[in-house]
């Protein structure tokens, strides 16, 4: 047998293999404004930071649980439906990082535009499919509109996680 055919049929079995790796979909159940599970698989949405579930901020001269809110337009976005991952890395946690989709829109860019997330790109692999241009200009626009986030006094969520980790 040629060598040079049976490099060529290991390189395609690898590379399938990895290809297929690289992409998870399901069902999708939401935990969080950035986080959800497919078949047991945690996954936060790459390049966004929303609200923790239990954090608040100030609206309109009331509390405003930014954190449901959150959890509750993703919800309504992917909750029970089929949902596309391309995984861009795993964090600490070991959860799967990913720029996902569903019904051909990506779920991170409607959470930017809606002002219920904002971007988050000091975790982002050098290496990654995302269109950052797009993500920029929805929050821009979401900001210039006092959508979500950008209408309220709401501390950014990593620095609610970062002074809220030992409670």
């Amino acid at each position: 047998m040629n060598i040079r055919l049976v490099g060529a049929a290991l390189a395609a079995l690898l590379f399938t293999a990895s290809a297929a790796s690289a992409d998870f979909s399901g069902q999708a159940r939401v935990i969080d404004g950035g986080t959800f599970s497919i078949r047991q698989q945690r996954i936060r949405i790459a390049a966004i930071d929303a609200c923790e579930r239990d954090q608040t901020g100030f609206r309109n001269g009331a509390i405003w649980r930014c954190g449901i809110e959150a959890r509750r337009f993703l919800a309504s976005l992917i909750d029970g439906k089929h949902v596309r991952c391309i995984e861009v890395d795993r964090d600490q946690y070991k959860r799967l990082v990913g720029q996902c989709f569903v019904d051909g829109s990506d779920i991170g860019l409607e959470m930017v535009k809606a002002g219920q997330a904002s971007l988050l790109l000091r975790y982002l692999p050098r290496s990654h499919p995302i269109d950052l241009s797009q993500y920029r200009h929805a929050e821009d626009r979401a900001r210039q509109r006092g959508q979500g986030l950008w209408g309220a006094q709401v501390e950014s969520p990593s620095s609610y996680r970062r002074s809220h980790s030992g409670n």
